[in-house]
């Protein structure tokens, strides 16, 4: 039964081992077999899960493509539990292994890096053991030591393994050029340059609000203005002042005398002021119609008399 103890696919951890730099000398001295890494810390009692086995035939070859460490397992026939472990094996129950290692030399190099990797690749290290596993961190498992031997590694513990560092540097000349800084600019002058740029930013928003208030306070001057709408136009000032300046010129009498039309009317289409009836003309209107339409809707008598005569009257 040959197994594959470690191949250079990145595992969980977000690393990666170099096949080439693992040194097998030690472990094909002494090729032991664990279950799950576990290793005895003394011989007493009968609770203690002892090795299983060891490993034979082990070499590092390539497996569809990638480099690997591979090796045939055999197990303790004499020991009742090593043997339970070969029949889930040969069963098909339990099919991983994981290779034990102690971290030599880690590396940061861009070259290195594969998709998805977070910390550094593991260049140089020293194969201790090698355990049959029900599960690993990835589809080939891996477990670190530390120099004593003890294990330092597990599913919820890889802060000792060095992450790749960012190139802040580079970042922080980017951002120097855009604040237009110089690239050699230190951090306390890139953070002032952003510090003024929020300051000018604030003034500038300022005076856009001061600059926006004024032109509305003067829209309100504005003849149409009556204290019906005026809260109404100041509210769509602000939010839209060409559309309330252009509503309050289309609201503009011919004569001042006329009564203002409100924005609401405006809007919904309805005004309080009548329109000349486009089927009758000047003539068509009495004498008596006339002075009534002059001085209750003088805005619509003045039309009549641009349209009959080509020129407005000057009312009273």
């Amino acid at each position: 039964m040959r197994f594959v103890l470690i191949d250079e696919t990145l595992v969980s951890h977000g690393f990666w081992v170099k096949i080439s730099g693992i040194d097998l000398k030690q472990f094909k001295r002494n090729p032991i077999m664990y279950w799950m890494h576990q290793r005895p810390s003394s011989y007493d009692g009968e609770k203690q899960t002892l090795p299983i086995g060891k490993w034979a035939e082990i070499k590092k070859e390539e497996i569809n493509g990638i480099e690997a460490i591979t090796a045939e397992a055999v197990f303790d026939e004499k020991d009742e539990f090593a043997v339970k472990i070969k029949n889930k094996v040969e069963g098909g129950f339990i099919n991983m292994a994981s290779a034990g290692l102690m971290p030599i030399t880690w590396s940061e190099e861009k070259e290195l890096l594969k998709p998805g990797q977070t910390r550094q690749t593991l260049l140089k290290c020293e194969m201790q053991e090698a355990s049959i596993v029900d599960r690993g961190a990835n589809k080939n498992a891996v477990r670190l030591y530390n120099p004593d031997g003890t294990i330092n590694l597990n599913i919820n513990n890889a802060d000792f393994i060095p992450e790749i560092p960012t190139n802040k540097s580079e970042k922080m000349k980017q951002i120097a050029i855009l604040l237009g800084l110089l690239a050699t600019a230190e951090e306390p002058e890139i953070l002032s340059a952003i510090e003024k740029m929020k300051t000018d930013l604030n003034n500038k928003e300022t005076a856009l609000q001061n600059i926006q208030k004024a032109r509305v306070e003067k829209l309100m001057e504005h003849e149409s203005i009556t204290a019906e709408n005026k809260e109404d136009f100041e509210e769509l000032a602000k939010v839209n002042f060409g559309l309330a300046e252009k509503t309050l010129d289309i609201m503009r009498t011919k004569d001042p005398k006329a009564k203002p039309v409100r924005l609401s009317e405006m809007i919904n289409g309805k005004t309080t002021q009548p329109k000349a009836d486009k089927e009758k003309s000047w003539r068509d209107y009495s004498e008596k119609e006339l002075a009534e339409m002059r001085e209750a809707h003088r805005d619509v008598y003045c039309e009549l008399f641009n349209t009959e005569f080509g020129y407005f009257p000057t009312l009273d």
